[in-house]
């Protein structure tokens, strides 16, 4: 599932690259899946949508929002609001381009060129909105921003395992699998860590750890796991690297399920808490490995 420094990544692409959406004039919309819209008809989806400019791209965690002028100048701005799930991308082509046989959602645009939203299984979902907060209010802040204070206030209202709360996303926006994985190697901590046993200097090691590795993953493009984000360089160090050697201390990295999720860590640099040492959590135990 795309993260948030894949979807930041898409949107400076859209905002900044050769290709920018901005000052570009929806020309016509094609809705070739009705299921991809969330609380709108098509038939008012296509109407509002008609003749918009868009002035803004931003992102709050996983989610992309783009700020659209509507054709007539005394009505307010809107806000087409995507959410990409696990296989939805964004792709702009001619627009003299065919339909491929994934996609979902199709702008044609002044310039040209077409905004597609291509989606196999289907899960992504696209909103048109007056305000983002109409969307996304039950998020947390987004993780790449918050500064230490907020993230020590908000960690300190939790008694929860670690890799479960950096999942939800009430509590941060954007952190998927892979970061929360990356970002509690990066920092030493086990996955199964009660965030209520965390000293002031933990605190202080998760937060720049979260903000660290998601700064490299966005100045890397995202990560190229699955061939999806294929322009993303970000190396990971635990995630998907199970029975391979940590980079750091030669030791197998383990595999387990925590809160229902493949999760990732390295037994030595990351020990388990008191009460869990002896227990493994369903982990697959391997020998010390020593890179020669």
């Amino acid at each position: 599932m795309p993260e948030l420094p894949e979807v930041e990544s898409i949107a400076q692409a859209l905002r900044d690259g050769k290709l920018s959406l901005l000052a570009s004039c929806v020309q016509r919309v094609d809705v070739l899946w009705d299921g991809v819209l969330s609380g709108i008809s098509v038939v008012d989806f296509k109407r509002r949508l008609d003749r918009a400019v868009f002035r803004s791209i931003d992102r709050h965690g996983k989610y992309l929002l783009f700020g659209l002028d509507p054709a007539g100048s005394s009505v307010k701005r809107f806000f087409l609001v995507i959410h990409l799930r696990m296989t939805g991308r964004l792709v702009m082509s001619a627009a003299t381009d065919g339909h491929d046989r994934y996609n979902r959602l199709s702008l044609l645009l002044d310039n040209g060129t077409c905004l597609r939203f291509d989606d196999p299984r289907k899960f992504g979902r696209v909103w048109l909105v007056d305000e983002p907060s109409q969307v996304t209010a039950n998020l947390g802040p987004d993780a790449l921003t918050i500064g230490n204070e907020e993230f020590a206030v908000r960690l300190a209202a939790h008694q929860r395992q670690l890799k479960p709360l950096l999942l939800d996303q009430s509590f941060l926006a954007g952190i998927g699998n892979i970061y929360a994985d990356e970002s509690l190697f990066r920092c030493g901590l086990h996955p199964l860590t009660n965030s209520g046993d965390l000293s002031s200097s933990d605190v202080r090691r998760l937060h720049g750890a979260v903000a660290a590795v998601l700064k490299e993953a966005v100045a890397s493009q995202g990560a190229n796991i699955d061939g999806v984000f294929k322009a993303g360089r970000f190396i990971v160090n635990v995630y998907g690297r199970q029975g391979q050697p940590c980079p750091v201390c030669a030791t197998v990295i383990v595999k387990t399920r925590v809160g229902q999720r493949g999760t990732h860590f390295c037994p030595n640099c990351q020990p388990a808490p008191p009460g869990r040492r002896n227990q493994g959590s369903r982990c697959l135990t391997l020998p010390t490995m020593v890179v020669t």
